[in-house]
Order: structure tokens, then C-alpha cells, then sequence
């Protein structure tokens, strides 16, 4: 199974403020969510929240060491293993990443793939990204888009590999 980040992120690494992203880019969202559909997609209690609910077409898995927190649309756990061991135990081929910012820096080290969209702009925010070094990764893709009426910046999605050893 693959493990996988998927995020979008501001030139100085910026993925949100106040519990919510800092843009509107519907067609980065709709990207997100065709690319998840249909997989594990695994995330702090904060960022579950922070969807108010668990994103639909997906097996949530919710990590949170509050027993009392109970989900009735989505899978608690206790620990990052666990939510990958769940994900693997339901026979999934790529599990998701989807944050939030102290997911993503605890998971880094062991993700085998990242979808990262670069949103071409520099915005004030609460949460970030870890700092990525792209020659210690391969580039499998790199789309670059320009800004439109519905997406006010210009912006790259890249897939990066993690080489093999």
C-alpha cells in the first residue's frame, strides 16, 4: 500500500488559518477530491473538524487519543500506525494524508508519495507545511495552471516519488 500526502500549499508553505484554507481554488478542490475518491483518507481530530464531518466517497480515519471522541461517520484512532494498519486492513492501494499541519511534519519520513499543488502566492496563515527539498524526491508530474476567474492564482501540481533505495 501507498502511503501518500496530498496538500496544497502557499509559496512560504502556508496550508491554512483559523481551521479553514487561506484561498478559494475550486479546481485544486476538485482535484483533491478526484484524486481521493474512493481511498482512505487519514487526518488529525483538528482538521476532522474542521471539514464539520467526514468527507464523503472516502473511509475517514480520524487519529485523536480522546476515547470520548466518538464518530459516527468516520473511524477513531489512536496513533498514526493505527490509522495506516486500518487503512491497510481494508485492503486499501493508497491511503491519504489530508492533514493537518502536525500530521503531515509526524508522517513525512514515511510517505511514499506527495501530491503537493503549489498555489503561486505568499498569504499570512496559522498552520504549514513541513519545508520540502525537491532533489531528495523524483518529479513523476508537474501541471502548471494559470489563474482564472474562479482561481485567482496561478498554480503547479506536482507528484513527487519518494526515489526507491
Amino acid at each position: 500500500m501507498l502511503v501518500s500526502h496530498i496538500v496544497a500549499v502557499s509559496k512560504n508553505n502556508i496550508i491554512g488559518i483559523k481551521n479553514g484554507l487561506p484561498w478559494k481554488m475550486p479546481h485544486d478542490t476538485a482535484y483533491f477530491h478526484r484524486i481521493t475518491k474512493g481511498h482512505c483518507v487519514i487526518m488529525g481530530r483538528k482538521n476532522f473538524e474542521a471539514n464539520k464531518g467526514a468527507l464523503s466517497n472516502r473511509t475517514n480515519i480520524v487519529i485523536s487519543r480522546n476515547p470520548d471522541f466518538h464518530l459516527k461517520d468516520a473511524l477513531r484512532v489512536q496513533s498514526i500506525e493505527e490509522a495506516i494498519k486500518v487503512a491497510r486492513s481494508l485492503n486499501e492501494k493508497e491511503a491519504f494524508i489530508v492533514g493537518g499541519g502536525e500530521i503531515y511534519r509526524l508522517t513525512l519520513n514515511i510517505v511514499d508519495r506527495i501530491y503537493i499543488t503549489i498555489i503561486d502566492t505568499i498569504v499570512d496563515g496559522d498552520t504549514s507545511y513541513p519545508a520540502l527539498d525537491f532533489s531528495e524526491w523524483q518529479v513523476s508530474s508537474e501541471i502548471k495552471m494559470k489563474k482564472d476567474g474562479d482561481n485567482p492564482h496561478d498554480f503547479t501540481y506536482y507528484v513527487l516519488d519518494r526515489p526507491k533505495k
